[in-house]
Parts: structure tokens; C-alpha cells; sequence
């Protein structure tokens, strides 16, 4: 009995060693959200906060949705590479195409701007037009939007190379947000103008890579409600 007695301490550890305990949870990683490089004014980060003209608008989205999101800048075409292989869980603002849908899901309508054309001579319609060249960030909706017989396209990484190839003749024609025009256009002495390319519809992707099933629903709400508020600041 008493040989029984002081077995029974190492029978109670094996039994606790052998029993199933619940795993202690690790804290989720925060989701990477990529945020368009090189539009500061309109959009960036700012000690992991959103900033700049558009912000309220995804501001207004993240704080309606479940998670922790980690914002970083980058470029375009990194984003849009990321978002294919589920590097991040979304990227921002971007509009959608018919390429960007087979990875990502795009979020709706979220607000509104516009795309133009940038010339440095007052050229007959665009449309009539043959050879000219064109240039715009790599990645850029602006394949979408060439007109005229035979264009030709510069791709560079940041739409001041865009405006500087068309400051030294280089290209004919610039596609860029509107909004940037005034940014890159400031102090120089000449004439230039703008023609309207399109009005798009702005929003974010979510990648189907990144595995969270519910993200997508979740921001597509977010992003209703948000539509045009009229108090965002």
C-alpha cells in the first residue's frame, strides 16, 4: 500500500504530461496593406497611419473592420505583385481592371477621380493622331487609355520621370491623376494642357492569396458605408 502511494505523484505528472491542453494562442500578425509610393500629397504613411488627401477615405474603412492592418508604401508594380502572390492582404488606391480581378477582389466604388492627359502642345484629338508617344508609371491603367494610330509607351517608376521625359521632349504625352498635375507641373514656365482621359472609380484589392476569407466581405461593407460621406476630414 504504501509502494502504491508513492507511485501514485508519478502516475499524476505522466497523466498531465500525456493529457491534451489547449495551445496557447499567438497573437495574430497584423495584415500588410500596401499604399501607392509616390503620391504623398494625396496619399501615404506616416508613423503607421494613413495621410494625405485621400486618407480619410480609407481611414473611414480600416476603423470599421475587424484586425490589425499594417500600412507601407510601395511601388506599384511591387504592389501589384504582391497582391498576385499573397505577399499582402490588400493594396491601395487602385482602381480595376480586368488583369488585377484574376488575383485580387477589387472593393467597389469607394470615391471618384480623375485621369488626364498631359501634352505640352495643344495636339489635334488624340485619336487622329499617329506615333505619339505616351509615357506613365509601369503597371498604370494608362495601356488602357493610348489612343491614336500606333502609339508608343515609355514605362518609368514615379510620375515625376513620367513628367520630366515630357519637360525634355521625350514624350508627347503624360497620362497621371489629375490631382498630380499642379504638383509636378509647379514653377514651370511654359504652356501646357490637359485633356480629360477618364473618370475612375477608386478603391482598394484584396488578394486571393492571402487566405483570409472574410477580409474581402468585411472591407466591401466597410467601403458602402463609406461612399461619399460628407463628414470625412
Amino acid at each position: 500500500m504504501e509502494r502504491l502511494r508513492s507511485l501514485t505523484p508519478l502516475l499524476f505528472l505522466a497523466l498531465l504530461q500525456m493529457a491534451p491542453w489547449p495551445a496557447l494562442s499567438a497573437p495574430s500578425a497584423p495584415k500588410i496593406v500596401a499604399v501607392f509610393e509616390g503620391i504623398k500629397r494625396e496619399i501615404a504613411v506616416d508613423e503607421g497611419r494613413l495621410v494625405g488627401r485621400f486618407a480619410s477615405y480609407y481611414r473611414c474603412v480600416f476603423e470599421r473592420v475587424d484586425g490589425d492592418f499594417q500600412f507601407v508604401e510601395m511601388p506599384l508594380a511591387q504592389m501589384l505583385y504582391q497582391l498576385k502572390k499573397g505577399g499582402i492582404a490588400a493594396g491601395l488606391p487602385l482602381v480595376q481592371t480586368s488583369d488585377r480581378d484574376e488575383y485580387a477582389d477589387f472593393g467597389g466604388l469607394l470615391f471618384q477621380t480623375e485621369y488626364v492627359y498631359l501634352l505640352l502642345k495643344d495636339l489635334p484629338p488624340l485619336g487622329s493622331t499617329e506615333g505619339l508617344t505616351y509615357a506613365f508609371v509601369r503597371r498604370f491603367v494608362g495601356d488602357q487609355l493610348l489612343q491614336g494610330q500606333n502609339p508608343r509607351v515609355i514605362h518609368v517608376s514615379h510620375w515625376g520621370q513620367a513628367v520630366e521625359m515630357l519637360k525634355l521632349g521625350r514624350a508627347d504625352v503624360v497620362v497621371l491623376p489629375w490631382v498630380l498635375v499642379d504638383k509636378y507641373m509647379d514653377g514651370y514656365q511654359g504652356d501646357y494642357f490637359e485633356r480629360t482621359a477618364a473618370w475612375v472609380n477608386l478603391s482598394l484589392y484584396v488578394s486571393h492569396a492571402h487566405g483570409d476569407s472574410q477580409l474581402t466581405a468585411s472591407l466591401r461593407r466597410a467601403i458602402r458605408t463609406c461612399r461619399y460621406r460628407n463628414d470625412l476630414d
